[in-house]
């Protein structure tokens, strides 16, 4: 797929860059960023330019598509979230991480929303999915803002920091998307 641009009144998103590693690299290193995600701590000198490179061949294979999470408002970069694809079954699944400075802004919530747009519209899934460590309500509700269901709990379904975690999964469906839009567009014909 070619370079894709997803925008809103918050923010825009757009595939990585070389010159997106030294923003990845400084808040990337943050150990809460770490507690959250599988993003290495202390994070390694090269990873960035590793992961960045990573997500070029994953976007050239049509196999995933890892955006950089640029805030309108600064300029800067603010994180990142991709959409890992699963075509046989017609889903994918989502994973994202913001940087301390920008956590509280809703970010994460409209980059979510974008990126479910992006895989019902322009990706024609039938489901996006997405889990979180129970520890982390946050993640939960900015899933849940952008539509995503409680499905249930994984038990220690993921090794974390040499620890088995739990892991409450939630998804969307192409039919709940559909009728989410639905309800906006009434609802906007109201006012």
């Amino acid at each position: 797929m070619d370079k894709v641009t997803l925008e809103n009144e918050l923010l825009f998103m757009r595939p990585l860059e070389d010159g997106d590693a030294s923003a990845i690299q400084e808040l990337a290193a943050a150990p809460e960023i770490a507690a959250n995600t599988f993003v290495p701590h202390p994070y390694p000198p090269d990873a960035a330019g590793e992961f960045i490179q990573m997500g070029r061949e994953r976007w050239r294979a049509d196999e995933a598509y890892v955006f950089a999470i640029i805030e309108k408002s600064s300029g800067r970069f603010a994180g990142c979230m991709g959409i890992h694809l699963d075509p046989n079954h017609g889903r994918a699944d989502v994973g994202y991480w913001i940087g301390l400075p920008y956590w509280g802004r809703g970010l994460a919530t409209a980059a979510l929303r974008l990126l479910v747009k992006f895989g019902f519209e322009t990706l024609k899934l039938n489901r996006i999915e997405a889990g979180h460590f129970v520890y982390n309500p946050a993640s939960g509700r900015v899933m849940e803002k952008a539509g995503m269901r409680l499905e249930g709990r994984r038990r220690q379904y993921m090794r974390h920091h040499e620890q088995y975690k739990d892991v409450l999964w939630r998804a969307i469906l192409r039919e709940d998307y559909e009728a989410l839009a639905t309800t906006k567009r009434k609802e906007a014909a109201e006012d």
